[in-house]
């Protein structure tokens, strides 16, 4: 986590693809498409893991997790040609972008965009197992996935 000004009270506002907590289960991959979209949902598309593209039936791998290799920022992804591998989460608590004009509630289903990846509360996308749990600030959420 990075500090605004050193003072251990100051922390800045998190990204997408920041996990919180100790208690998750993260997994790591050398396959994925170039520009994989960091704080999004991914799915598993012959072992490699890439951005939802409209296919039929995804089976969602689950969140795309920020790496200390990236920058933290909105839009940040991850690149074939300066990264061999990434992480993504299976299971816990981590900040996912939301779709915009999405209006999550605080313990709603989280459901996944099936052409961005993003986090929605429409339950006619993609279902994820997971739960909204807090806002952190415009379309980003904090969720649990279970």
């Amino acid at each position: 986590m990075s500090f605004a000004t050193g003072a251990i009270s100051d922390a800045l506002p998190t990204k997408a693809g920041e996990v919180y907590g100790t208690s998750y289960i993260a997994l790591y991959a050398t396959t994925f498409e170039n520009g994989l979209k960091i704080g999004r949902f991914a799915k598993l598309d012959a072992d490699s893991i890439d951005n939802l593209d409209t296919s039929a039936t995804p089976v969602l791998a689950g969140v795309v997790i920020n790496s200390a290799s990236n920058i933290v920022e909105d839009g940040a992804t991850y690149t074939t040609l300066n990264n061999s591998g990434i992480n993504y989460l299976r299971s816990g608590l981590i900040a996912v972008d939301v779709k915009s004009g999405e209006t999550p509630a605080k313990f709603g289903a989280v459901y996944a965009s099936n052409t961005t990846g993003e986090a929605t509360a429409t339950n006619t996308d993609l279902a994820t197992n997971a739960e909204f749990i807090e806002s952190l600030g415009t379309n980003l959420w904090l969720i649990r996935l279970k």
